[in-house]
């Protein structure tokens, strides 16, 4: 794999849908990186997957011991920069992002990056994390209810800007 700047940007971005958290993205990817490092894959290819693969892995055992052993930030967090040319079509204010990202659960997330950000399939997404298609497909379908409710909330509100 070379990781260069736009392939840590994608592994960042992706941590951060998986954390909601930067520090914490930052944190998945270095920790991810290390053990590719220490023992790449066979397969060249598929290299980048690898490396989200451990990421998601390390993230799955962090959130289980943090639900074992529960702790609270204190900091207070922003938004990974992430580049405006994948988000080119979405037409939703950063405000409006942040309360609809913030009600979504971290799998909802995972889901939602991979496939509204990266722009891969339901079967790519599918093979990647190890989920049938059919619960792909079916989180989806809540995630646009969730998404189409939350805008409209905000319509009501005041708050969306066009």
């Amino acid at each position: 794999m070379n990781i260069d700047r736009e392939t840590l940007q994608k592994l960042l971005r992706y941590g951060y849908s998986l954390t909601n958290d930067e520090d914490a993205a930052y944190d998945l990817l270095q920790s991810a990186i290390e053990v590719y490092l220490n023992k790449p894959p066979q397969n060249q290819v598929t290299s980048i997957n690898y490396v989200r693969t451990i990421m998601r892995n390390r993230y799955i055992d962090d959130y289980r011991r943090n639900q074992r052993f529960p702790t609270e930030s204190v900091d207070d967090h922003s938004l990974v920069d992430i580049d405006a040319s994948s988000l080119e079509s979405v037409v939703i204010s950063e405000h409006d992002l942040n309360l609809i990202w913030n009600k979504i659960d971290s799998f909802d997330r995972e889901i939602l990056f991979l496939w509204a950000v990266e722009g891969y399939s339901m079967q790519e997404i599918s093979d990647n994390i190890d989920v049938p298609r059919g619960t792909l497909l079916s989180r989806i379908h809540r995630l646009r209810k969730v998404i189409i409710n939350s805008m409209e909330d905000q319509s009501r509100s005041g708050g969306v800007t066009k």
